[in-house]
């Protein structure tokens, strides 16, 4: 059975764990020649539980966890910036052990439905463009590249994808 709901604090010591471990998963499969190693030990340390409980203090800021079979399966983390009705889509992933299965696009479709019902006008988000895998699931989903970002970030190109919303 698979579930999202809001990410609460008793959720923070096991979802930083599956987030480091997919982070890892990724960078090993996809990023390792592209992504050097102090950005992705960097990342992780953005995903430790503390950092999590200061993250859920913000009220512009949400987090969803996907769960299959009552263990947590991914998470996708956003922050509205202020009144703008901008979305800024941080983070979002699905442990290796649950993927392929459709969680990812549920994970971003509840995060798509958030923003609209909170007024917002559009979600962006910034990725690698090794990540192929992700780049699709943002195609399929509405999102659309805006800007390729020539050593954006750690030396390395990104791509910043948006999706205009209509409010509800």
């Amino acid at each position: 059975m698979v579930s999202v709901r809001k990410m609460q604090s008793s959720d923070v010591e096991q979802a930083s764990k599956i987030t480091r471990e997919t982070m890892l998963d990724c960078w090993e499969r996809y990023e390792k020649n592209y992504y050097p190693k102090r950005a992705l030990d960097f990342d992780i340390s953005m995903h430790s539980p503390e950092h999590y409980r200061d993250f859920l203090k913000v009220e512009t800021n949400f987090t969803f966890i996907v769960e299959e079979n009552s263990e947590i399966a991914g998470i996708v983390q956003a922050v509205i910036v202020g009144e703008s009705g901008l979305v800024r889509l941080n983070w979002i992933g699905v442990h290796p052990a649950h993927q392929n299965k459709g969680l990812g696009r549920t994970l971003l479709e509840k995060a798509i439905a958030y923003s609209s019902e909170k007024s917002c006008h559009k979600i962006t988000l910034y990725t690698l463009p090794v990540l192929i895998p992700a780049l699709n699931l943002y195609l399929k989903c509405g999102f659309v590249p805006e800007a390729y970002l020539r050593k954006e970030w750690w030396g390395v190109d990104f791509i910043k994808m948006s999706k205009w919303l209509q409010s509800v």
